[in-house]
């Protein structure tokens, strides 16, 4: 998964950044979007499932679940505008802490699309555990500069 996901950084660099940009303002639900429809070729043809704001037991709802040949995949997603870190924290704490845990998976994803890091500025995925699970970070710069 973290592979697909550097892909899919990838392509917010080269085209996928103008979406977040068609009303003026980034939305998450714009990266949501995106990356749902990114994650969608791994389900084509029974090879697995893909939910969008799917509705846990305990009336939460995760952003993106993801199964795939028998695996559960779980990515939260954010935009930060403010404190990158306070948003990762926000996240992994949401991840890890509700869904991870009821979910019953050893290791899920945050995605974060950060307004403050320009387009094309990579940074290398962070690691976190939580509550015994890993969560690996991306943080992909949406911003345009001035």
């Amino acid at each position: 998964m973290s592979a697909i996901i550097s892909d899919f950084e990838e392509y917010i660099i080269q085209i996928g950044v103008n979406a977040f940009y068609a009303n003026k303002k980034p939305y998450e639900k714009t990266g949501q979007f995106l990356l749902t429809a990114w994650l969608y070729r791994f389900v084509e043809g029974g090879k697995g499932a893909l939910r969008y704001e799917m509705p846990t037991g305990l009336g939460r709802i995760m952003d993106i679940f993801l199964t795939y040949r028998g695996r559960k995949y779980i990515i939260e997603t954010k935009i930060n505008r403010a404190n990158i870190d306070k948003t990762i924290d926000r996240a992994v704490e949401q991840l890890g802490g509700k869904y991870l845990l009821t979910e019953m998976v050893e290791e899920g994803y945050v995605v974060v699309f950060d307004v403050k890091t320009k387009v094309g500025e990579m940074r290398a995925p962070q690691k976190r555990m939580v509550e015994g699970k890993e969560v690996l970070i991306f943080e992909i710069g949406i911003g345009r500069g001035l």
